[in-house]
């Protein structure tokens, strides 16, 4: 069954998190952090979302953002 739609208030902090399907691993390698990384960052700027912190590890990632609009 899917989520409820989240209520987002822009300017608010949001705890995000992100988890490989029964609990495995999302990430592989170095160089899979640097893609995740990279690919974030390009999505926060075109969604107009700071990231303010991040956690990455082998099967879940935890982001705390904030939204503008």
């Amino acid at each position: 069954m899917a989520r409820l739609s989240r209520i987002v208030i822009p300017g608010y902090p949001h705890h995000i998190t992100q988890r490989g399907n029964r609990r495995s691993r999302v990430i592989f390698n170095e160089g899979d952090y640097a893609l995740y990384l990279d690919l974030l960052s390009e999505a926060a700027l075109k969604s107009e979302t700071e990231i303010r912190s991040y956690c990455l590890m082998p099967n879940h990632v935890h982001l705390i953002g904030r939204a503008f609009r």
